[in-house]
């Protein structure tokens, strides 16, 4: 089994972004989405009653009718290309073990996109990839606790985002520890030459093969 992690220095950031960047242009990826149960007020601040409706220790979903409703992650990532997409939704203290039990849902040798910072808490990926953006100053605890295990980096750019920006958040970086290789990458603009470079890097260090991007 092959993973590949994303994750970000907070929410909002084009964690979601750049995991469907990748599974277009990956060979044969199927999908893994974690969402981890916030005790107390949600960070995110957002209105997907996710946590409030959790009874169960952790609930892994693949019944298509509720990974492709619209707007949801999993469906994006399906659209996206993915063979295969699995949602867990788990309390904290279940994280190991909600995972575990969700990767049984995948093929041995299967190639797998991994989104949700939680993942790296509890289990190491073959290529973990850290996404920041100029538009978001925050970092999460929980991404300073996974720093060392990062390979690569990205700052999401977007088109009004200048240099300085770009700066800052690399230096952002830098001041929690992460040195990994920076890629500055717009995914969701066609014919941006650093796309290409970035996932020519991705597939040099899983092995797949680079043809035309």
């Amino acid at each position: 089994m092959r993973i590949i992690s994303i994750t970000g220095t907070a929410s909002g950031v084009g964690k979601t972004t750049v995991a469907r960047f990748l599974l277009q242009y990956l060979e044969d990826f199927s999908a893994l989405k974690i969402t981890t149960k916030h005790e107390g007020s949600c960070p995110r601040h957002t209105d997907c009653t996710v946590c409030e409706t959790m009874k169960r220790p952790y609930t892994i979903t693949i019944d298509p009718l509720q990974i492709n409703q619209s707007g949801k992650d999993t469906a994006l990532f399906k659209n996206a290309g993915a063979r295969k997409v699995v949602w867990l939704q788990t309390h904290s203290e279940y994280l190991n073990v909600g995972i575990t039990e969700a990767l049984t849902y995948f093929c041995k040798n299967d190639s797998i996109i991994v989104e949700g910072n939680s993942f790296l808490h509890a289990h190491d990926a073959d290529l973990s990839i850290l996404v920041a953006t100029p538009r978001e100053t925050k970092i999460k605890r929980s991404t300073k606790q996974i720093v060392s295990k990062i390979d690569l980096a990205v700052i999401n750019k977007y088109a009004d985002d200048n240099t300085g920006d770009i700066v800052k958040t690399l230096e952002r970086l830098h001041q929690i520890g992460c040195y990994a290789p920076v890629h500055i990458i717009s995914p969701l603009q066609e014919d941006y030459p650093p796309n290409k470079v970035f996932l020519k890097h991705v597939k040099e260090m899983i092995g797949q093969p680079i043809q035309s991007l």
